[in-house]
């Protein structure tokens, strides 16, 4: 399982700087990782240092034949990034239609990344289900529900325990996050106790709320960069190793028949 879909049930949870920030978490662990955007705002770029003036990526080449491998920016962090890219709406439902009417295009596109050695792929998803998800999941991801501590993330996770959200196959693979908790406020620390009990080890870890993220955000690099000592470093590095501890052995032959 080299793959990671970084999921939520609805937008505004910090999704994109978890997919960031548990990239290079997971990278600094040993892995080499490669940061994909699934998700139309473009955003996750805005994490690894690229100009806003640059509107590449992999998107607007669906249709030729250049490798993603050489699409992917190198940051200096280590970690790979493979942006969405600046597109208009009709290309984007160009890309859900391309990915929908043959899911496994997208496995061959990925191919040469996943059959490099200990490679963890990072797949920034859109909010709710998507095309991406759907044809990411025929290579058995790991998805990672970023919610934050509220009624509306609670209202949802009966769908998602279910299957009814994801789809009944992904039940297993799922896991959880809990963001921006503030110990502050009772109903946070009222729902944090009631998920720690409801999701048990599915519960992947809490990152606490702290002024370091978004201003890690706004200087365009992580958290472990920006603020290396700060609490919500050491929450994101436990839940990156929770992750690490999951991960399969997985050997190169298993993405071969993408190629």
């Amino acid at each position: 399982m080299s793959v990671i879909c970084i999921a939520s049930p609805k937008g505004g949870v910090g999704k994109t700087t978890m997919s960031a920030n548990l990239a290079f978490a997971i990278q600094r662990l040993g892995h080499r990782v490669v940061a994909i955007d699934f998700d139309n705002q473009n955003a996750l770029r805005l994490h690894f240092g690229m100009p806003l003036s640059d509107s590449s990526g992999y998107v607007e080449e669906l249709d030729s034949s250049i490798e993603w491998t050489r699409l992917a920016q190198d940051t200096d962090s280590g970690v790979r990034y493979l942006p969405y890219g600046r597109v208009d709406k009709s290309r984007m439902a160009y890309y859900d239609q391309w990915l929908r009417s043959n899911p496994t295009l997208l496995a061959k596109k990925l191919a040469p990344f996943l059959n490099q050695s200990d490679t963890v792929i990072i797949a920034d998803l859109p909010p709710g289900p998507s095309a991406a998800l759907q044809a990411l999941s025929l290579m058995d991801p790991m998805i990672i529900n970023v919610l934050l501590a509220d009624s509306a993330s609670l209202s949802v996770l009966p769908e998602i325990e279910s299957g009814s959200f994801y789809g009944e196959d992904a039940k297993q693979r799922t896991y959880f996050l809990l963001n921006q908790v503030d110990m502050r406020s009772q109903l946070n620390r009222d729902i944090t106790q009631f998920l720690n009990g409801r999701l048990a080890s599915s519960l992947l870890g809490i990152v606490h709320r702290d002024e370091a993220v978004p201003e890690a955000n706004a200087n365009q690099m992580s958290v472990f960069r920006y603020a290396q000592s700060s609490s919500v470093a050491a929450d994101i590095d436990s839940i990156a190793r929770n992750i690490h501890r999951l991960l399969p052995k997985m050997h190169v032959s298993e993405y071969k028949k993408y190629s």
